[in-house]
């Protein structure tokens, strides 16, 4: 393939395109670590652009990802103009990317310390996922550290009708039916993983329980999202 014009001068004079997407990419990243008003701002404008001129699809969902990762309501909320943040990636066939990019989130994120839009748009890829729990469990073998740091997110502080724990319950329960009473599991994998959702769910809607019966406490440390975001410039 016959390097173009432009890119051979600049080759010439040491400067390689790969140099030069290098650089953007890292000022990209800068932009989405939103650790300033500036940053946040062009965050902003970014996720406009993504959300109104360009459009989520399946060829360019993980740049959404990476936007919704920033945590940022004001990043998110530009993302999801009118939509219900729990359906916001339907228009993209599941797959194990995208289940997996969704546990890594949760993992990542303290609990308490990311906007609850943020994990609304996560928990609905989940959901989704595992609304036939056979299939969702074909698709993507959940691990129990990945079922604590899902639970993590239930905030025992409110009751079961709190929107971001109604979805949360709903996850627990679809995938602690992965074992009928009664239908012997040979594998015990999947046997674990089901008790461990099924325990999570049972110490949360008990009211004499607490999660860290359930959830390792180092987990369960809560953070302030709030401390610590950044606002956009006005």
């Amino acid at each position: 393939m016959a390097i173009p014009n432009k890119e051979r001068e600049r080759m010439k004079l040491g400067w390689p395109q790969e140099e030069i997407d290098a650089l953007e990419l890292s000022f990209l990243k800068e932009i989405f670590s939103c650790r300033d008003k500036l940053g946040v701002s062009a965050a902003v404008r970014y996720a406009a652009f993504m959300a109104k001129k360009v459009g989520l699809n399946s060829d360019n969902y993980p740049v959404f990802f990476e936007l919704i990762e920033t945590g940022n309501q004001w990043v998110v909320n530009t993302l999801l103009q009118d939509q219900q943040p729990e359906a916001f990636f339907k228009p993209v066939q599941l797959n194990s990317f995208m289940i997996g990019e969704a546990l890594r989130m949760l993992t990542q994120w303290q609990t308490g310390g990311v906007h609850p839009k943020s994990l609304q748009i996560i928990f609905g890829i989940l959901k989704l996922a595992y609304e036939n729990p056979v299939e969702g469990y074909r698709l993507y073998q959940l691990s129990i550290p990945e079922v604590n740091n899902l639970g993590k997110h239930l905030d025992k502080s409110k009751d079961q009708r709190d929107p971001l724990n109604r979805v949360i319950l709903s996850i627990l329960d679809k995938v602690a039916s992965l074992v009928e009473p009664g239908k012997e599991i040979k594998d015990k994998a999947t046997l674990d993983v089901a008790t461990q959702a099924n325990n999570i769910r049972g110490k949360f809607l008990d009211l004499e329980k607490t999660l860290d019966e359930a959830i390792p406490e180092l987990l369960l440390k809560r953070g302030d999202y709030t401390e610590f975001e950044v606002a956009p410039e006005e």
